[in-house]
């Protein structure tokens, strides 16, 4: 920036062309759309309007913004608007976007590259109107607020006030000098007296750093550091640390030996913010590297314990760090249970990081340390959990291996009614829902009680693939229902041996036929006796005995040998378990249960009646007719990650009463949609929608019908078919009303990759704003209804509509659905 652009005004016709195309673009549906929000002044009786976009449309190509700043206020005065305050133009990680791909770095930038500390608090900006009132902004409001708790605009205006009186400097002096330069001051506010970040700032540490001064004008234009340095000693701001690096070769290496230890020159650091200019153009260009640890450590440790406080239940799913996690946890919770003003102030903000270094002390480590590999080892195997051993605490899941007819159910149900309080049987033939994995969610819900401490997950599994799937299950699902300290035994029933499994054909079709329609999926007078010869031949062609050296079986704990015989096999099945779970595990059966015990349970098990009907899908195509696509959608992988993600976002807002009951209803009563999807076209758009969305089905069909017609199972029961292509996506803004939850996502303009990571370029998301319909608040609303509550809260109707932003840069992944 040259020295003459200092005194450089915009004039009142550059700033209303400005606002003409702010308001145009408040006006848009989604893309490039703008918010307005009129603020009072805390000292003055002028007004000036915070304009804002949307996180994800800074940055895009296809997107042109009025104004790239974050954090834009223009004087409220048709006549004479002026721009009041000014933050930077929004600025990228490295590798976030294409600008700041180290290559890009190397081509379209020049030095030298100003490295300044990034540092850890609430952005401020400070400028001033014409008659000297000092003007104080958050990032997009300023004013009395009573819609907030604190309000950082009042708290840093207030340290700004001290802070001039310190350096003996008149208020409206300063004031006057900010306007007469036409600039505005951004400092970070961090002060763990007013609210707590990630690092620490207490006593002399606390304060307004200084850190750049923008023009207020539309192109984006700062000051030098050295100039910003010289402007901080003036006025009292604490400094921020900079340095000039000549070269991105020497800038790349400094930066990865930072990252490797987690600080600068011993200090705990969370990245730097770094400035260039352009190569074409000569503007300033900024770019940032955040150290991803241990300040991602951190953040989990402030909402795990959060989370605490609120549910007082520590089952959690984590993506990272889950050992040492744990072992916080372990230490922090007894002392959240003893002192609840700690935790009235840890939900404030406040004693977030004493709590945490109360943690380190504990382990004698630095985070650092602790992050360090082979620090790690050594921690999991001081305090590793003994997952070997069997107490009181331990409890079991029994996986049977068999076909239909071998008496698996009439076996569990004796088990089951010899112990009614502590064990409990899942059916998989009661799982009507699509999402194949709730007869595992069903089996831990049930294991999570306090007095269960076995459930037998009623299922064949004569298949390699089905026991895999069920451990895989087991590994995925279970620290979202256990402890993550819970030891679980898993113990395999094989009914009978490869070698027997003639006799056992023979057997289980006359017990099959004899049985009639009491079977939940075989019913002999709606198939006839051929179909249920096919059926179960089917099954037993199928059968894979077990393989205790080999995966899956060779993860059972225990795998118990039984025999199905003409007479009372499950009875005797039933007694045989016994033994073997009273010898291996006699924390579970701590004695066998008499003989008149053992037969009542048998014969009370054989009053079973199936309640919900089961059609059992055949082999074969008997439609030979091609089924046709109802909708393409994305099929989220990582549910569980997207509620924690909305969780998070509730927990940080400031929601009206109203707004928060109706959120929670997700939580409280369960009303998350079953799967989370992503609609990418559907057929009522083949007929009714745009040209564009007509031809986008189109080349959807195109693409998929040929795995529609190949598809080995085309029977008209099959809800969908999941293809290799997938979907990439960030969640941007949580909204919902009284009727429906949804989140606005952002998609590529071609979202769809195949399988060798190749985007499709026929195919486009065909919705005009992307999103994930996530609960149904109120009973009777179609999904559908999504689209009209998005596109509501995008152009900023707040009548009986909430919504929040994510705070959240993550990528998530969807797999490309054809649903029927």
């Amino acid at each position: 920036m040259s020295e003459n652009a200092v005194s450089l005004r915009p004039t009142s016709e550059d700033i209303r062309e400005l606002v003409q195309e702010l308001e145009n673009a408040a006006q848009l549906a989604s893309r490039g759309k703008a918010t307005k929000r009129v603020c009072d002044l805390f000292d003055s009786s002028k007004k000036v309007v915070s304009w804002k976009f949307q996180e994800w449309d800074y940055g895009k190509n296809n997107i042109q913004l009025p104004c790239n700043a974050r954090g834009l206020f223009i004087l409220d005065d048709p006549e004479k608007p002026e721009i009041v305050a000014r933050g930077y133009d929004k600025f990228f990680n490295i590798g976030e976007v294409v600008s700041t791909k180290w290559e890009t770095i190397e081509a379209d930038t020049v030095g030298p590259y100003d490295v300044t500390l990034k540092s850890n608090g609430c952005i401020i900006l400070i400028s001033a109107l014409s008659d000297g009132t000092i003007v104080v902004c958050s990032k997009h409001s300023t004013g009395p607020r009573t819609d907030v708790d604190r309000s950082h605009a009042e708290s840093g205006g207030k340290y700004l006030l001290e802070q001039l009186k310190k350096a003996n400097v008149d208020p409206e002096t300063f004031g006057r000098e900010l306007y007469d330069l036409n600039i505005t001051a951004v400092a970070e506010y961090c002060d763990d007296s007013f609210e707590e970040h990630i690092l620490e700032y207490k006593g002399d540490k606390a304060g307004l750093y200084l850190h750049g001064i923008n023009l207020n004008q539309r192109t984006f234009a700062t000051w030098p550091m050295e100039k910003v340095t010289q402007f901080a000693s003036k006025y009292g701001f604490k400094p921020t640390t900079y340095f000039a690096i000549e070269d991105v070769k020497s800038l790349k290496k400094f930066l990865d030996e930072c990252s490797e230890r987690g600080s600068y020159d011993a200090l705990e650091v969370e990245g730097f913010v770094i400035r260039c200019h352009s190569r074409t153009n000569g503007q300033d260009f900024f770019f940032k590297y955040k150290f991803e640890e241990p300040y991602l450590m951190y953040r989990q440790w402030r909402e795990v314990t959060k989370d605490y406080i609120t549910t007082k239940c520590r089952i959690f799913k984590f993506r990272k760090h889950k050992f040492i996690t744990n072992q916080y946890l372990d230490f922090v919770i007894p002392i959240l249970d003893n002192d609840p003003e700690l935790c009235e102030r840890y939900m404030k903000g406040f004693g977030i990081i004493s709590l945490r270094n109360m943690f380190l002390q504990h382990y004698g480590m630095s985070a650092m340390e602790i992050l360090n590999y082979e620090k790690v080892k050594e921690l999991e195997l001081r305090n590793a959990v003994d997952f070997d051993k069997v107490d009181e605490n331990t409890k079991f899941l029994i996986f049977p291996i068999a076909v239909i007819g071998c008496g698996k159910t009439t076996t569990a149900l004796t088990l089951k009614n010899l112990y009614p309080d502590s064990w409990a049987v899942v059916q998989n033939d009661d799982i009507t829902s699509k999402d194949k994995s709730m007869l595992m969610k069903k089996s831990l819900e049930l294991l999570a009680k306090p007095n269960i401490k076995c459930v037998v997950v009623d299922r064949n599994n004569h298949q390699y693939r089905e026991r895999q799937q069920l451990f895989t299950w087991l590994a995925d699902l279970k620290e979202e229902y256990l402890p993550y300290d819970t030891n679980i035994k898993v113990i395999g029933l094989s009914f009978f041996a490869a070698d027997d499994l003639q006799n056992v054909r023979e057997l289980t079709l006359n017990r099959v036929l004899a049985r009639g329609d009491n079977h939940q999926s075989i019913k002999f007078s709606v198939y006839g006796e051929k179909k249920v010869i096919g059926i179960m031949q089917g099954f037993i062609n199928r059968f894979q005995p077990v393989a205790k050296s080999k995966s899956p079986d060779n993860k059972f704990d225990l795998i118990i040998p039984l025999q199905v015989s003409h007479t009372d096999s499950s009875l005797k099945n039933a007694r045989e378990i016994l033994h073997k779970l009273n010898h291996s595990y006699p924390q579970l059966v701590p004695s066998i249960p008499s003989e008149e015990e053992i037969k009542e349970a048998f014969t009370k098990s054989l009053a079973y009646k199936p309640t919900i009907i089961k059609h059992i899908k055949e082999k074969g195509n008997t439609n030979p007719k091609q089924r046709k696509a109802v909708y393409y959608s994305a099929h989220i992988k990582e549910r569980q990650a997207i509620i924690d993600e909305i969780q998070k976002a509730i927990k940080s807002s400031n929601l009206s009463k109203r707004g928060r009951a109706c959120i929670e209803k997700l939580f409280d009563q369960d009303k998350f949609q079953p799967a989370f999807h992503i609609t990418l076209s559907h057929k009522s758009q083949a007929k009714k929608g745009t040209e564009d969305q007509k031809s986008n089905w189109k080349n959807f069909a195109s693409r998929y019908d040929k795995i529609i017609s190949t598809y080995e199972e085309k029977d008209e029961n099959r809800s969908s078919i999941t293809t290799a292509d997938i979907v990439k996506f960030e969640i941007k803004k949580l909204c919902w009303d009284e009727k429906i939850g949804s989140i606005i996502i952002d998609l590529p303009e071609h979202p769809v990759i195949d399988c060798n990571g190749q985007i499709v370029p026929e195919l486009k998301a065909g919705n005009a704003i992307s999103h994930i319909t996530i609960g149904i608040l109120q009973p009777g609303v179609a999904p559908f209804y999504s689209n009209e509550l998005c596109g509501r809260v995008l152009k900023g109707s707040n009548e009986d509509t909430w919504s929040l932003d994510f705070d959240c840069c993550d990528q998530f992944e969807a797999q490309v659905r054809i649903n029927f």
